[in-house]
């Protein structure tokens, strides 16, 4: 098994390095100013001087108008490249790649930044148990608009829904490749719907009302609640407890099932050192699949930048999927090392251990590449 991986990490690392050397010398042979590039996208470049009109539609501000109700038009593009190695005790190793994202969007602002005007678009979206037609693909589809500095009203698909802090969190923001299993069971779902978002020093939260299908699968067949808040007690403090965080996220609602989860999180960040843990219990979940069962699960992560662009991290991570039996559970024990190459892209290798009481036990490695411009 070691020897299959380290060749097929060399066939796979040789062609990067011979294409990263060949782009190395087009860059010096064409004189491009990379510096130049990133103050367009950072908006440093002054108005005097000329910047290609579709170079600014990926810049940070978008392609900005005068005199028109459109302020800015922006486009992004995300994606998310998988490559996973897996192999269980008495079967073969599996080799798996997946675009799990390739993701255009479009973003138009109004009065003076405050309205916006979002389309996302996974293309290779393939969830299990969906049709994967064109609305299931759809990640956001959303106006929103900002009532204060620190708060905003959003009508519409915007991100994913917070019925826990690890399942809402977007694909750049993750330490590592995989979500936990709390986050990838109960959590890690969109939905139709109206919500408040707000953001102050002691306290951030986001609430609001759903439609219970997900992913615009179906409409009408439920209201689901779902609402997060974050508190920061000790912000004004020493640098030693200010980043303390405590947090809840509570959901509930009707869709075939009727279903609750209730989650709680603890977080503290001091300099290069992080970590945050989070318990959360369910009696009925509706995630990107619905289930009455009685479940709950936990995870603890902590991270140490051992670099400015390197992270090392580790987690552990349990879940129950049934209470009523529970002896049959799974444990996940992750390690990761993630490089963060620019402010928006990041490479990221996994090893995930996997032990089940009901099925063979696993080891994974993960490889992703992740990007926005």
């Amino acid at each position: 098994m070691k020897s299959v991986f380290i060749i097929f990490f060399l066939i796979l690392l040789i062609p990067c390095i011979k294409s990263y050397a060949i782009e190395e010398i087009e860059l010096e042979r064409e004189n491009i100013k990379l510096n130049y590039l990133s103050r367009v996208y950072y908006g440093e470049i002054n108005k005097e001087e000329k910047v290609s009109p579709i170079l600014k539609l990926f810049s940070e501000k978008g392609y900005q108008f005068e005199n028109s109700p459109i302020n800015s038009v922006k486009i992004h593009f995300l994606y998310d490249g998988q490559l996973s190695i897996e192999n269980m005790k008495n079967h073969s190793t599996l080799f798996k790649h997946d675009f799990t994202t390739i993701e255009p969007m479009i973003s138009l602002k109004f009065n003076e930044g405050k309205s916006e005007f979002m389309f996302d678009y996974n293309i290779v979206r393939d969830l299990d148990g969906y049709d994967n037609s064109f609305t299931e693909k759809i990640s956001e589809f959303y106006i929103s608009h900002k009532i204060t500095d620190n708060q905003l009203i959003l009508i519409g698909q915007g991100g994913r829904l917070p019925n826990s802090y690890d399942g809402a969190r977007g694909t750049m923001d993750r330490e590592l490749v995989l979500k936990s299993q709390l986050g990838r069971n109960f959590g890690d779902a969109r939905s139709v719907g109206i919500r408040n978002i707000a953001n102050y020093k002691y306290i951030e939260y986001d609430i609001g009302l759903y439609d219970s299908t997900r992913y615009m699968k179906d409409f009408g067949n439920g209201i689901d609640f779902t609402g997060h808040i974050m508190l920061r007690p000790f912000y004004n403090l020493n640098e030693q407890v200010k980043n303390i965080r405590i947090g809840s996220s509570y959901a509930i609602g009707k869709n075939n099932i009727c279903y609750n989860t209730y989650a709680l999180f603890l977080g503290y960040d001091y300099r290069k050192f992080h970590i945050h843990g989070e318990y959360s219990i369910a009696n009925g979940y509706n995630g990107i699949v619905e289930s009455n069962n009685k479940a709950d699960g936990l995870y603890i992560i902590a991270s140490y930048d051992i670099m400015p662009k390197v992270t090392l991290l580790v987690r552990y991570d349990y879940f129950i999927p049934n209470k009523n039996f529970s002896n049959i559970y799974s444990q996940e024990y992750t390690a990761g090392l993630t490089y963060k190459i620019f402010k928006n892209m990041k490479i990221m290798i996994n090893y995930i251990n996997r032990k089940y009481t009901n099925k063979p036990s696993s080891n994974m490695f993960l490889f992703a590449t992740r990007f926005i411009i």
